[in-house]
């Protein structure tokens, strides 16, 4: 027994079947991603600055080319704690930002001093 379709219900599963193969490559393409990547590196502080908005921080280390970003609710806990010239341990989430990848620091003590 077998089940007969219109032609307009099989239109619809064709185009149903468009849009999710449209949607498998574009995953695939763009590298869209449900999770980010858990990372841990250590390095020297090189620099530390202040985002234009926001409170929130921007660590260089020089052992990384990316950035590492502390949220404002992370940087007003870390604030005043470290300094250019500090070795640090930091655990955090790979993100990218404006076709950027850096590392996003969710909580104060995922960044610590060595």
């Amino acid at each position: 027994m077998g089940i007969w379709l219109q032609r307009e219900e099989k239109i619809a599963v064709v185009l149903l079947l468009m849009a999710l193969s449209t949607l498998a490559v574009a995953y695939w393409a763009f590298g869209i991603s449900g999770s980010d990547e858990d990372v841990s590196l250590s390095g020297k502080i090189v620099s530390i600055r202040e985002t234009r908005t926001g409170g929130h921080l921007i660590i260089t280390l020089d052992s990384t080319p990316m950035q590492i970003f502390l949220p404002s609710r992370v940087a007003k806990e870390v604030r005043g704690s470290l300094s250019a010239g500090d070795h640090v341990q930091v655990r955090g989430h790979l993100t990218e930002y404006m076709g950027r990848s850096e590392i996003e620091v969710s909580r104060p003590f995922d960044i610590t001093r060595m």
